[in-house]
């Protein structure tokens, strides 16, 4: 079952009360960014021109008008796509339900990249399929593990075709895969016939403006690619893109089109339209630099309140939204978020990306929308709850919700 991770999720007393939280809980884009003036008049425009057709049903196709921005954010990464390899989408949600359902079979078992996003993990099991962990080991997925996982599933009477991951800035670690890794790791998929679901919603958010070639971009032919305009514009649009093969992306688009009729035409014509007039550069300039700081704040905040050789342990991530914390002895953060509620801070403990009731040491902070003003009283309300934690893990009593 899908934990809803919204930033509201399991702190019904805080808002029943009216309290003041401070939320590193949901991964929120901050559309403080968005040039709403310019952005309303386009919208404007398109509806009193264009509306008829804007407004009225489309076919499941991504509008012509519409590619040259798909194609350059992804060539952005090294990705390479035609307008017959695109499916339209309403994000990558709907993108990774599609692929389960269009290229799965129940029963089936897709290794997922862990901790997994769990929108993911309730995707696939809805359409039937089982997730199971792909080995990692300290630089992440491991593709020589792999090899023998796969092998032994099979062994096993598995049917194993399928390998999900977010190899770049991932939800929820931050992490990214090396270069070398990704080259591996397409040649193991290809030895032992997997197919990669690459999801890609924050790969062009590194805080220093570069990019990782995405697995799409390394091997086009075995990947199949999730877009979405979530991260990089807006989330409310409900716009994003499959990228696949192309006898994949035709059973796709039957898919898709079961699934949601036709995509939104109003939508993809307002992303075209502001793609012509003036490209991405200055908003996800604007948003890598909007993050990066963000990130600072919190890393230098937690430094600060746990110390470097504390129980507790992270890394500053090049990109994206997320921190992982974990807690080196195990640590309930499940019962922890109980506790930070009620001190007014919000964070997703780490067991909502578990398989299989892994990850319950750890949690996930986003630093991407919480004003900046605002992260370094949320993570000294934090702060004291995981000391508390401390504590408890020492014998030592500490606050009763600890103990």
């Amino acid at each position: 079952m899908w934990t809803d991770t919204r930033p509201e999720a399991g702190m019904p007393s805080l808002f029943e009360q009216g309290g003041d939280l401070i939320s590193f809980a949901g991964g929120l884009p901050d559309l403080d960014l968005l040039p709403l003036k310019e952005l309303s008049e386009q919208l404007a425009r398109l509806t009193r021109l264009g509306g008829r057709i804007a407004l009225q049903y489309s076919t499941p196709q991504v509008a012509g008008a519409l590619v040259p921005a798909i194609t350059e954010l992804m060539g952005r990464e090294g990705g390479r796509t035609t307008a017959g390899n695109l499916v339209p989408t309403a994000g990558s949600q709907m993108g990774l339900l599609a692929v389960g359902l269009g290229l799965g079979a129940p029963g089936e078992t897709v290794l997922c990249q862990t901790p997994a996003y769990p929108g993911a993990a309730a995707a696939f099991r809805t359409a039937g399929l089982r997730p199971a962990a792909a080995p990692e080991d300290a630089e992440g997925l491991d593709p020589q593990a792999l090899r023998a996982t796969v092998a032994r599933l099979r062994a096993e009477g598995r049917r194993v075709r399928t390998l999900y991951c977010n190899p770049t800035f991932q939800n929820p670690t931050g992490a990214t895969l090396s270069v070398e890794r990704r080259r591996e790791l397409l040649a193991v998929a290809r030895e032992t016939e997997l197919l990669v679901v690459e999801d890609n919603p924050y790969g062009l958010l590194g805080f220093d403006g570069r990019t990782v070639p995405s697995l799409q971009g390394m091997d086009p032919e075995n990947v199949v690619y999730l877009g979405t305009f979530s991260k990089v514009f807006a989330p409310g649009l409900r716009c994003g893109w499959i990228a696949a093969p192309a006898p994949l992306a035709e059973r796709l688009r039957r898919t898709s089109e079961v699934m949601a009729l036709s995509p939104s035409a109003f939508s993809q014509a307002a992303l075209a339209a502001f793609h012509a007039r003036g490209g991405w550069e200055a908003l996800i300039d604007a948003y890598r630099e909007r993050y990066r700081e963000r990130c600072g704040l919190m890393t230098d905040a937690l430094e600060g309140e746990l110390g470097t050789d504390g129980p507790w342990r992270w890394r500053r991530p090049d990109g994206g939204f997320y921190l992982w914390l974990r807690h080196t002895g195990g640590a309930d953060t499940g019962r922890l978020a109980l506790a930070a509620a009620e001190h007014g801070v919000s964070f997703v403990p780490g067991g909502h990306f578990g398989l299989d009731g892994e990850c319950d040491d750890a949690l996930r902070l986003c630093f991407s929308n919480v004003p900046r003003g605002r992260i370094a009283e949320g993570v000294s309300r934090l702060a004291v709850v995981l000391r508390g934690a401390e504590v408890a893990q020492t014998g030592g009593g500490g606050e009763g919700w600890a103990a």
